[in-house]
């Protein structure tokens, strides 16, 4: 099986290499990667998808902010190390100022990002999983329901 990503991405995408704390409307964010289209968060309270607001965080003397909107935002499946269940969301910038690519350039140029080279490919396991996922569930509904032909071999 195999699923084709599109790449709908307006630029690179950047990894943290340490935690990027800030805020993003009155919310502690933790900032886990960012592109000049947008920015993915971890957060321990709930954002309302649509929200816009303004993304702010700062590593040494490197400030960047910019206004965004939340397109996504889930629910960890998994405790973190802490032992808590935390927010995912996806952020997206609509129009980026230069002060904000600026921004990127400094936290990439001093190694505090670095780029992220293997997203699609997560994206891409991350969609097979749930294909196989989905295939798992219509069995288990089909062997629930009978609704699985019959054995049509010649023992049975």
């Amino acid at each position: 099986m195999s699923i084709e990503v599109q790449d709908l991405r307006k630029g690179a995408r950047f990894l943290a290499v340490a935690p990027l704390a800030g805020t993003f409307s009155a919310s502690e964010v933790t900032v886990i990667n960012i592109s000049l289209g947008g920015a993915q968060l971890m957060h321990a309270q709930p954002l309302r998808i649509g929200t816009r607001a303004k993304l702010w965080f700062q590593v040494g003397d490197v400030v960047c902010s910019t206004q965004a909107r939340v397109l996504w935002s889930h629910l960890s499946q998994h405790a973190n190390e802490s032992g808590k269940f935390v927010y995912t969301s996806g952020l997206q910038v609509d129009a980026p100022e230069p002060s904000y690519a600026a921004s990127i350039n400094a936290l990439f140029t001093r190694g505090m990002i670095r780029k992220d080279t293997n997203s699609l490919e997560r994206k891409r396991e991350r969609l097979l999983e749930r294909e196989r996922e989905r295939a798992r569930a219509t069995m288990r509904t089909n062997i629930i329901s009978g609704g699985l032909p019959k054995d049509t071999t010649p023992e049975g």
